[in-house]
């Protein structure tokens, strides 16, 4: 899913969160190969979707090879996906004595860790004690979300020094965070929090500050569809409402978006009617894969109130996204037939 009608209601407990989904994954791109033949057997146990089976594996091979950083990591992601982030600590603290020149990687995994778990502290603490730039640039993100600009911006210049999207990003945080208008540097705050998991936060504080920005900034109108699609895929389908309001103009070439929102609005609210007919009008207007997002995030939303119509959105499409909304509606053999592949499609295969 794009980052922009990623959802984060899915706990960790099931491999089809965040944690695995392409877009919204920091940390299954962390794991580590292993050299050992007991590591190597349990990364293949995950990879064909056998779960109870790469745990178990994982948990013999720190048993074998307590110092093994390469174990521990297998373990833990795994006590992720149980939905135990204690657990996934558990192991990758055991293993910081003698991680040696790992210690960094063990570190920031343990504020990944601490990302899915949403213990921000530990965050900052493991991202900074990382010394690597996506640790900083964690640590800077709560730093911003906590209100500590200056302390946030020290993070920000040193994590540029990664270079590449970590750079870019910690870039963008500084051209908000060194704003002389007071909204536009508030942006950040939100940004981060949005970053950081705390959505509805996010876009409950992001609210007034967007719709207060000048009439007469370029990015006015783009910031008021991008922070509107968060907000109504986060169920805060008033303050969706209230940003799409105060847009006179959708950006150019983005009237699709102003109304592909509309559509997640309807059926965030359970009106499956609008919601349906809203996306029927998008068929052969909109980008392709955008539009498939855009629906397999409404399917989701309304997927509890109306699964029904949940399938009907969703079964139109294969990825990894409509793959979850049917899922959500109950729907697993249609959530089957619409995975792409991958470690999702190997878990459902294997009957999870």
């Amino acid at each position: 899913m794009s980052s922009l009608w990623c959802t984060s209601r899915v706990g960790v407990g099931l491999v089809l969160t965040s944690l695995t989904l392409a877009g919204c994954d920091k940390i299954q791109a962390l794991i580590g190969g292993g050299a050992d033949s007991a590591v190597a057997a349990a990364e293949a146990q995950l990879k064909a979707g056998d779960l109870p089976g790469a745990a178990a594996s994982y948990d013999e091979a720190v048993a074998a090879h307590p110092d093994s950083v390469d174990a521990a990591t297998g373990a833990a992601y795994t006590a992720l996906l149980r939905g135990d982030p204690d657990a996934a600590d558990g192991y990758l603290a055991a293993v910081e004595p003698s991680a040696g020149e790992q210690l960094g990687e063990v570190k920031l995994r343990r504020a990944l860790v601490g990302l899915e778990a949403g213990d921000l502290e530990s965050v900052k603490e493991h991202g900074e004690a990382s010394g690597m730039p996506l640790g900083k640039l964690l640590a800077a993100e709560v730093a911003l979300a906590d209100g500590e600009r200056e302390e946030a911006v020290t993070l920000l210049e040193e994590a540029k020094g990664g270079g590449g999207a970590v750079a870019q990003t910690a870039d963008a945080y500084l051209e908000l965070v060194s704003s002389d208008d007071a909204m536009v540097a508030g942006l950040s705050e939100a940004q981060a929090l949005w970053a950081l998991g705390e959505k509805g936060v996010a876009v409950r504080s992001v609210e007034e500050l967007v719709k207060a920005l000048p009439d007469e900034r370029e990015d006015r109108s783009d910031q008021l569809l991008v922070w509107s699609a968060r907000a109504a895929s986060v169920d805060e389908t008033d303050v969706a409402r209230s940003l799409l309001d105060a847009m006179i103009f959708p950006p150019e070439g983005q009237a699709w978006r102003k109304v592909a929102t509309q559509g997640i609005i309807a059926c965030a609210d359970g009106d499956a009617d609008t919601c349906t007919a809203t996306f029927k009008r998008l068929e052969g207007n909109a980008p392709e894969d955008g539009l498939a997002d855009a629906v397999a995030t409404a399917a989701y939303l309304i997927a509890d109130d109306d699964p029904e119509a949940a399938k009907a959105l969703a079964g139109r499409y294969v990825s990894n996204a409509s793959a979850r909304a049917l899922l959500e509606a109950g729907d697993s053999a249609g959530a089957k037939e619409s995975v792409p592949g991958g470690v999702l499609g190997e878990y459902l295969k294997a009957g999870g």
